[in-house]
């Protein structure tokens, strides 16, 4: 008995519709170049040399706190000396590279305010903790280290 022959069906959109060339931007226009901004957060976070020369003397323990809650803003900013001389020597002049970089695309989304970053960085931070809770209202920032 022979087998009855299976015959396709031709595929058939319901609504064709035609496509639209859209020229886009210039590649370089649509290019950022975040090595610039990196370098001016560089820049911006350089220690003055009356900085570097108070490091020579004093290391500062620095507890820093940045707490938003219903769009009101408290910070604390606390500044111990401690008697511990050269060591504060050994403390970057400024961001590196790296953490400038991440700072200037952080701040070109719009994700954080740069002035208030580079106030919160240190010389040396041993615990940097942030945390936000949108559904509250709610951001928290808490920065420990040597400066």
């Amino acid at each position: 008995m022979p087998q009855p022959q299976r015959q396709p069906i031709p595929y058939r959109q319901p609504h064709a519709r035609p496509i639209e060339i859209v020229e886009s931007a210039s590649r370089s226009d649509r290019i950022i170049d975040i090595a610039t901004d990196a370098k001016q957060v560089q820049e911006l976070s350089t220690v003055t040399p009356l900085r570097t020369l108070r490091r020579l003397i004093f290391i500062w323990l620095r507890v820093y706190v940045n707490e938003t809650k219903h769009g009101k803003s408290q910070k604390v900013n606390v500044a111990i000396p401690l008697p511990i001389p050269l060591i504060g020597a050994a403390f970057a002049r400024q961001l590196s590279f790296q953490k400038a970089a991440r700072l200037a695309n952080q701040a070109r989304r719009g994700e954080i305010n740069l002035d208030e970053a580079l106030e919160s960085t240190m010389g040396l931070e041993i615990v940097r903790v942030q945390e936000e809770q949108p559904e509250r209202g709610k951001s928290q920032l808490v920065v420990v280290g040597l400066d």
